[in-house]
């Protein structure tokens, strides 16, 4: 019997996660309130789900008909990445809880330096993409769409 294949597996926690995110998108509405111009507050989330259910999708295909990369081996560099899908698991925790108890911006930026550190960037360069990352989140979304990211 084959070793469980990563792929298949990558693309069906897409889809799952995009699902997650799809129903609450359609409860809040893709068109605005009357009277109010631009999109509803459910059209950004219904967006992305969809771009994400497409993807983990596209990922399954793919694997199916080409095949798949075997990430569950038994060789140290593989075994490895476990202790890699942990830390990044643990640290998207720790920014939801963040993001609840305390501030959404505050959140992202421990996020964007914690996956940077995790995957071995330069300290500089972690510095500036997180600064950039989190800017462009306020200036888009809080100033010019008035888009609140709260729980």
């Amino acid at each position: 019997m084959d070793k469980l294949k990563g792929d298949p597996l990558l693309g069906l926690c897409f889809v799952i996660f995009g699902l997650i995110f799809l129903m609450p998108s359609i409860e809040y509405g893709i068109d605005s309130p009357k009277g109010l111009p631009g999109p509803g507050a459910g059209f950004f989330p219904l967006v992305t789900s969809s771009f994400t259910i497409f993807f983990g999708l596209w990922v399954i295909f793919d694997a199916v008909k080409n095949g798949s990369v075997d990430f569950f081996g038994q060789d140290a560099e593989q075994r490895s990445n476990f202790k890699i899908i942990f830390l990044l698991i643990a640290t998207f925790c720790v920014f939801l809880a963040i993001w609840y108890f305390i501030n959404f911006f505050l959140g992202i930026a421990i996020l964007c330096l914690a996956f940077n550190f995790i995957f071995g960037r330069t300290l500089v360069f972690n510095l500036i993409f997180t600064v950039v990352i989190v800017l462009l989140l306020y200036g888009i979304f809080e100033k010019l769409l008035y888009i609140q990211f709260a729980l």
